[in-house]
């Protein structure tokens, strides 16, 4: 397996405790911004029931969005994660996350104050219709190793990201495998 760059197939899988059950997806989100860039992006981990992990990353410099900082990655990470899980035929989708307003918008505990907010929170809410959304909180910079890696992963999407990605699909992760087995095998 090539050397992992933020993207795809992570070259671990995952401790059998931290895999969900069958027809269930586990994702860690985590967002990103940097001034310098002017740009906010999104880390995705993505955990299988068979243990496999896969990463995505992405993003963007909207100038409204800007104004959210990180907050808008934290938002595209969470919905990268239902599309992914949506598009995959997951029935149902764990999001761990480390800042609050992911769950909190969703569920109104929060009131959503601003026009990104409110979309968000009502297209998570759509999307709840068709697939089991469960949010649970993790304590961030606490070295929960997938978080952690969410982290990174964000940051990564932050500097080397070209736009928000087209939301992949599994088969598309188990293409990109095969692919890169084949050219492996050809070396």
């Amino acid at each position: 397996m090539a050397q992992w760059q933020g993207l795809g197939r992570y070259p671990e899988n995952a401790d059998p405790k931290d895999c969900p059950a069958a027809g269930e997806l586990l994702a860690y989100v985590d967002g990103s911004y940097q001034d310098a860039l002017k740009k906010y992006g999104f880390g995705c981990i993505f955990i299988l029931p068979d243990g496999r992990i896969y990463t995505e990353y992405g993003n963007g410099d909207n100038p409204d969005s800007l104004k959210q900082r990180n907050v808008s990655g934290e938002m595209l990470g969470a919905m990268y994660a239902v599309r992914f899980a949506l598009n995959s035929g997951f029935r149902a989708i764990e999001i761990r996350y480390d800042y609050e307003g992911i769950e909190k918008w969703v569920t109104g505990a929060w009131k959503s104050k601003n026009e990104l907010t409110q979309k968000y929170a009502q297209t998570m809410r759509g999307w709840g219709q068709k697939i089991q959304i469960r949010f649970t909180k993790v304590p961030a910079h606490s070295k929960v190793k997938y978080n952690e890696l969410a982290d990174e992963t964000a940051k990564l999407g932050v500097a080397n990201g070209n736009g928000i990605p087209k939301v992949k699909s599994l088969s598309d992760f188990e293409a990109a495998d095969a692919a890169e087995r084949m050219q492996d095998a050809a070396e």
